[in-house]
């Protein structure tokens, strides 16, 4: 009975003394704050005031270098919008660093490291969030060139804080999606032209970027009169409209020969814009031997 006795006593001795080992009371949980706000990163301790404390802002990746903020009652970051707030008691002692006007360069891991003893330390993390606009990344689509019946993605990569929402459209166009990638399958001429990203994170006003769209396709030849009348010398006009990407020649065939000018005909072309021309032939002094069609034709290669 008396072994049980010394045994609870033992084990109750060894619960108080671990009870009494350095350890952190308080440490500042994950916070989200915006620009321009401030922030306060408490790291509390109990039962030796005489442990030294750390605050580091951690390294974001191999490439920086992780800062050191404080270390017990000693200010050692060259900033002056940090500050550091001790509060020092017999048996507890809280270091504070109060960070004012946030920057986006704030967002990162802070650690407060505990150091019992050389090579000997405990270390708390927390995490400071910063509310930036978004932005898009450079690897967000510009421009494509696609030929009609393939299929394309459209990527907008935006990033910020909160994480924003990409909402897409076209020209005036109700929403047509939202996400970071636009699919387009089986891809029409008229699909052709300007689409529009907009990302959202409640933080600022919102960024868009554009991307062209152009579609290539093969000639669509189109005659505003299939048969003309004309008095015999008197001029005549016959016009053709032609859609096409990228743009075609155009050529006039008579009875099989390719008609050019001289002083029989006058032949204009006219792009009303990128993808489409108006083609105009005169034929001068009309005479018996032009009863027959005159058909507009794109070369082979069309």
């Amino acid at each position: 009975m008396k072994n049980i006795y010394g045994i609870l006593l033992l084990l109750c001795i060894n619960l108080a003394c671990f009870q009494k080992s350095e350890s952190i009371s308080n440490i500042t949980r994950k916070i989200v704050k915006d620009i321009g706000d401030e922030v306060y990163l408490d790291c509390s301790t109990i039962n030796n005031p005489e442990v030294n404390v750390v605050w580091v802002k951690v390294a974001k990746d191999q490439i920086d270098e992780s800062i050191v903020l404080s270390s017990k009652s000693t200010l050692i970051v060259d900033d002056p919008r940090v500050t550091l707030i001790s509060e020092l008691k017999q048996d507890s002692n809280r270091y504070i660093i109060h960070i004012h006007n946030i920057q986006e360069s704030d967002t990162s891991i802070y650690r407060c490291d505990v150091i019992t003893g050389i090579n000997e330390k405990v270390s708390y993390y927390t995490e400071l969030l910063v509310g930036r606009s978004p932005f898009f990344y450079d690897n967000s689509t510009k421009s494509l060139v696609v030929v009609e019946g393939q299929s394309v993605q459209l990527a907008c990569f935006a990033g910020g804080y909160p994480t924003p929402r990409v909402f897409w459209w076209k020209r005036k166009n109700a929403i047509l999606f939202i996400g970071n990638i636009l699919k387009l399958s089986a891809v029409k001429k008229e699909h052709r032209g300007d689409y529009y990203c907009k990302a959202e994170n409640n933080v600022g006003n919102g960024t868009s970027h554009k991307i062209s769209l152009e579609v290539e396709f093969a000639p669509v030849v189109t005659a505003l009169e299939t048969s003309v009348g004309q008095a015999v010398l008197y001029d005549a006009y016959l016009e053709c409209h032609v859609e096409a990407n990228p743009q075609p020649a155009i050529t006039w065939i008579y009875n099989g020969v390719e008609l050019s000018n001289n002083q029989h005909y006058l032949i204009s072309d006219f792009a009303t814009n990128d993808n489409n021309t108006d083609s105009f032939l005169l034929i001068m002094k009309i005479n018996y031997e032009l009863y027959e069609t005159l058909l507009p034709q794109c070369p082979p290669a069309c």
